[in-house]
């Protein structure tokens, strides 16, 4: 729309002009207006080269700022114009009377010459080389002063010739007067359309400079933005030089100002990129985020997530490279910390079930690859006496126990051999480099001998000591679960044997275990099945059981198990396997449920019967004890005072102070309480001192030495019997065999007494005969 008002314009100006040339016409003469013609059409021809060179530099000019509407097209069409008036200034049509313009013409080449290097720059402009716009402007600027000056003159020599016939045209003044209006007018326009057009080019100008304050302001922002990223952030030409880094950037690696840096090498400066720049400067493909070593400028090492990626030039090659890293060195510390806690117990910081699990892995395929040449071997050590001495001294102390221990156990192995701490008092140690038995064993042995010697903890002197089962891999077992479970085996032997002591796994310890498995089957299914049965001994007063038909004063309730394809199973055998298996409160329950029914059942014949029942010293650290007694009484609706538990001194060594509790809760209850097998353990005078019992069972094993010399037996026996009786509580003794024991039993002074010379344990329905046949007391005595 302005190019068309522009031309519209000009169109108007030149009908002026001849308008004015016209109306000169009918009042010259035809000489002197042909040379008026001449005249007005040399300055015409210099005055539109002028014009089109004006155009042509403003159209170069909003052509490189960008100046929307302003096509490569626009200034092609533009240039061709500027030539066609070029082409004109210089050609020799017409005629020549104005010595300026006959100067003009015989410059002609020097003219082309200047036109000629015109033409590549526009195509190079209009290509989008933007750099020649410079040179392009310049050039016109010169072209255009030498047709300002040529016009200028051709003016002035004008203005002299119509000043000489000035004399002669008087009366053509109004006419001439009409023409130079009619030229003033039109120049005038002229000059109005180019300060239209300066104008517009100052308002282009103003545009440009405000995008490009803009653009300013957008790379300040940007540049703050990538300077707050806690990221290492830089950029590089092909060859490796700088063009642009980041604060972090320059602070990691100790760079200085960006004038000493930028167009150098990171070597040049003593840095050493990673392989992923050095990659991406090569290639053209983008790096992915790897891991790198580096330092920081105080030689610190740390760890960088890097990458690198090309920048497309703009015409699908790679142009500069940008790198981006982070430094990870704390999370990669969190990282290890928190895989250092998840692989290590946190008290002893040895290596846990999981880190150990792994390097039994490890082991046994480094093992398989040396084909047997050089194996390996696996301890399982539990400390003694731990849960006593923990129980003593609490679990500061038991910790402090386990350290000391954890700290003798590492000075015996090697470097590469791994100690780990499997849970409680539970320790592995998996010694690498095995060659021959002799080398576990001598091992083994110095881990017993240092865990032997007393520890010294919170000034007490302990003596706990280690027992140790061990096993050769590969040999002796191909998996880690297969290796772990044969050592168990031949830890559990070593704690069967008595402690303290170090056992190699052997074939027949599995064997053996086996069997021990298979009986803990048939246990939990003849519990299901309730195919246990109980059987009854009965006790005696000693003053009735001296005549023959005594009568029964109570009985003990033992429990026996007919396997279908074993035979009968001693209580001695299952009994450990039901503990050990955590089937203790469920053999409980049963038994306690049979002995309280089979009361009652009594009870509705007429028949009051005591009963004693022993119970595992497991539920006595608790209050387990109380609550299966009180379920039997509940579910049978017997008298608490026709029960009676027995107890062993196992209970003390366990938890004394809850087994005290239990006891004085079951004799509350109305339960009576024994003491079972007394004389057997390690401080019976003092349970029986501050522990509640109502009855004192002599051990078999006194009875058995009682003799009618009154040998040392009898004096154990009396002094058992009078400490008893200074208690409170009545003394039976068990496993009476003989007659020369029980009279002996009966000057002692003992209360009630059973065993095989009265009664062997038998049937419920049996004990009901031996009572039916019983005589009175009365008759008795």
């Amino acid at each position: 729309m302005r190019r068309h008002g522009f031309q519209i314009s000009l169109a108007v100006a030149a009908l002026l002009f001849v308008v004015s040339l016209g109306v000169s016409l009918v009042r010259v003469s035809e000489q002197y207006a042909a040379e008026v013609r001449i005249r007005r059409n040399g300055i015409w021809i210099t005055t539109q080269a002028q014009v089109e060179l004006v155009r042509m530099s403003a159209m170069v000019q909003r052509f490189s700022l960008r100046v929307p509407g302003v096509t490569a097209d626009d200034l092609s069409l533009q240039f061709e114009i500027l030539l066609s008036r070029m082409h004109l200034l210089s050609s020799g049509e017409g005629p020549v009377e104005f010595g300026e313009l006959q100067r003009l013409r015989r410059r002609a080449s020097e003219i082309e010459a200047m036109v000629a290097p015109l033409e590549p720059l526009v195509d190079q402009l209009a290509a989008g080389d933007l750099a020649v716009a410079a040179r392009l402007v310049a050039a016109l600027d010169a072209l255009e002063q030498l047709v300002m000056r040529a016009n200028l003159q051709l003016h002035l020599e004008r203005q002299a010739d119509a000043d000489h016939a000035q004399g002669g045209l008087r009366s053509l003044h109004w006419t001439l007067l009409a023409c130079m209006a009619g030229l003033i007018a039109s120049a005038g326009l002229l000059i109005l359309l180019l300060l239209s057009r300066s104008r517009q080019a100052r308002r282009s100008q103003r545009l440009a400079e405000a995008a490009a304050l803009r653009q300013s302001e957008a790379e300040r922002t940007l540049r703050v933005l990538i300077d707050s990223l806690p990221a290492m952030v830089s950029a590089y030409d092909r060859q490796g030089r700088y063009l642009f880094f980041n604060e972090a950037h320059a602070r990691f690696h100790g760079l200085g100002a960006e004038a000493e840096v930028i167009g150098r090498t990171p070597f040049e400066l003593g840095l050493s990129p990673d392989a992923g720049l050095r990659r991406a400067l090569r290639g053209s493909a983008a790096e992915p985020f790897t891991e790198y070593a580096a330092q920081d400028p105080d030689g610190t090492p740390r760890t960088l997530l890097a990458t690198a990626a090309p920048v497309d030039d703009g015409h699908g090659a790679a142009g500069r490279v940008v790198h981006a890293a982070f430094d990870i060195t704390g999370r990669k510390a969190a990282e290890n910390q928190v895989r250092h806690m998840a692989e290590h117990d946190s008290l002893t910081d040895l290596p846990n079930r999981v880190l150990f699990a792994a390097r039994l892995a490890q082991a046994l395929a480094a093992a398989r690859q040396l084909g047997g040449r050089c194996g390996f071997a696996l301890h399982l050590i539990d400390l003694d006496r731990f849960k006593a001495i923990n129980d003593s001294l609490g679990h500061h102390g038991g910790d402090r126990l386990l350290l000391a221990a954890s700290e003798r156990m590492r000075a015996c192995l090697r470097r590469g051999d791994t100690l780990a701490r499997l849970g409680g008092d539970e320790f592995a140690v998996i010694q690498l480099g095995i060659t021959d038995e002799a080398q576990v064993t001598r091992l083994a042995a110095r881990l017993v001998a240092v865990l032997g010697r007393p520890f010294v903890i919170d000034g007490c002197t302990l003596h706990s000591g280690g027992s140790i089962g061990s096993v050769l891999g590969p040999q002796q077992g191909q998996s880690p679960d297969a290796l772990q479970q044969r050592a168990d085996i031949a830890l559990y032997r070593a704690k069967a044997e008595g402690r303290g002591r170090a056992v190699m796994f052997s074939p027949e310890m599995e064997a053996t275990l086996v069997e021990r498995r298979a009986l803990e089957a048939d246990l939990r299914a003849a519990l299901a099945a309730e195919a246990l049965t109980l059987v009854y001994q009965p006790k005696f007063m000693v003053g009735e059981a001296r005549w023959p038909n005594a009568r029964p004063s109570g009985c003990e309730a033992l429990l026996r198990w007919h396997h279908p394809g074993r035979g009968m199973v001693p209580p001695g055998l299952f009994v450990p396997v039901a503990e050990e298996a955590g089937l203790a409160a469920e053999l409980s329950r049963f038994v306690l449920r049979q002995a309280c029914g089979q009361i009652g059942a009594w009870l509705r014949q007429g028949l009051e019967m005591p009963v004693a029942v022993n119970l595992s010293a497991l539920h006595f650290a608790s209050d387990q004890a109380v609550a299966l007694v009180e379920e039997a009484l509940r579910h049978s609706g017997v008298p608490p005072r026709l029960l009676e538990v027995e107890v062993t001194e196992g209970v003390f060594i366990r938890n004394a102070a809850a087994a005290r509790a239990t006891l004085t809760a079951l004799r509350a209850r109305g339960v009576r309480v024994a003491l079972d097998d007394f004389g057997t353990g390690y401080s019976s005078l003092s349970y029986l001192q501050h522990l509640p019992f109502d009855v004192v069972k002599v051990d078999r094993a006194f009875v058995r030495e009682l003799h009618q010399d009154a040998g040392s037996g009898a004096r154990i026996v009396d002094a058992i019997v009078r400490l008893v009786h200074g208690l409170g509580a009545e003394v039976v003794a068990e496993g009476v065999e003989e007659p020369a024991q029980l009279e002996l039993l009966a000057q002692l002074g003992c209360d009630a007494v059973q065993g095989y010379l009265l009664g062997r344990p038998m049937p419920p329905d049996q004990l009901e005969a031996l009572c039916a046949l019983a005589r009175p007391p009365s008759a008795a005595a």
